[in-house]
């Protein structure tokens, strides 16, 4: 996947690592520029990590292992990661860590999933998601 910078969002440190034009946050593919992201047709795959044992452990292996398959995986049209910020009455995030991957239709999640790339991303999260990881598939409207 080819990665072009999203200026809408904020910045990761996890694009930064990995030496990608990614200070926006957001990975998108030249065939689906910002505007293109209407949404409609679209499904997402949504993770939510909980706080891991040891954050700066979760985070190195996260940025330097982890996210480098998701980036380099087919079929992906955007990558979105970000730490929640504790809610307005103060309280701290329900979850440590989100990842939304962008897929073109449901089909082509399907298709994407099937591939050995995703399988080893997939078995790949135990690995460093040490508080768990809920995951939501969405179709977008």
């Amino acid at each position: 996947m080819e990665a072009t910078q999203n200026d809408n969002a904020v910045g990761r440190r996890t694009g930064l690592a990995l030496g990608l034009v990614a200070a926006g946050g957001a990975l998108l593919t030249k065939r689906a520029g910002a505007t293109e992201l209407s949404g409609k047709g679209m499904v997402k795959i949504t993770a939510l990590y909980g706080t891991p044992k040891d954050p700066e452990a979760f985070e190195k292996y996260y940025a330097e292992t982890h996210m480098p398959m998701v980036y380099h995986a087919e079929g992906l049209v955007r990558v979105e990661t970000g730490k929640p910020m504790p809610g307005p009455d103060g309280k701290p995030p329900a979850f440590y860590r989100i990842t939304e991957l962008w897929f073109e239709s449901p089909e082509a999640l399907q298709t994407a999933l099937g591939r050995p790339e995703w399988k080893k991303i997939s078995a790949d999260v135990p690995n460093f998601a040490t508080g768990g990881a809920t995951v939501l598939v969405s179709p977008l409207e």
